[in-house]
């Protein structure tokens, strides 16, 4: 079992820039998802990649986070979305 130690950090510096990747069935969904879960602060979102049939679609979600509690809050809303079926 790893343990980790309180003085011992994730190795991320924040604030700093985090890609998340979600993947639905719909761009206007997915779209307005991002918009309503991340609300007023800034974000990008780009295109990433589509499945053989077309019926899933994946964005690059990038965003700056201030800290570990807001990534993870962002992760999971995402996650926890009905038109997000992953994040990553």
């Amino acid at each position: 079992m790893i343990e980790r130690r309180d003085n011992e950090g994730s190795g991320i510096d924040y604030p700093c820039e985090w890609i998340y990747k979600v993947i639905g069935s719909d761009r206007g969904s997915i779209h307005d998802a991002v918009a309503n879960i991340i609300q007023d602060g800034e974000y990008q979102i780009s295109d990433s990649n589509s499945s053989k049939t077309g019926k899933y679609l994946s964005f690059d979600v990038k965003v700056v986070v201030g800290d570990e509690a807001y990534r993870n809050e962002i992760y999971h809303a995402f996650k926890e979305h009905n038109d997000i079926k992953f994040v990553f």
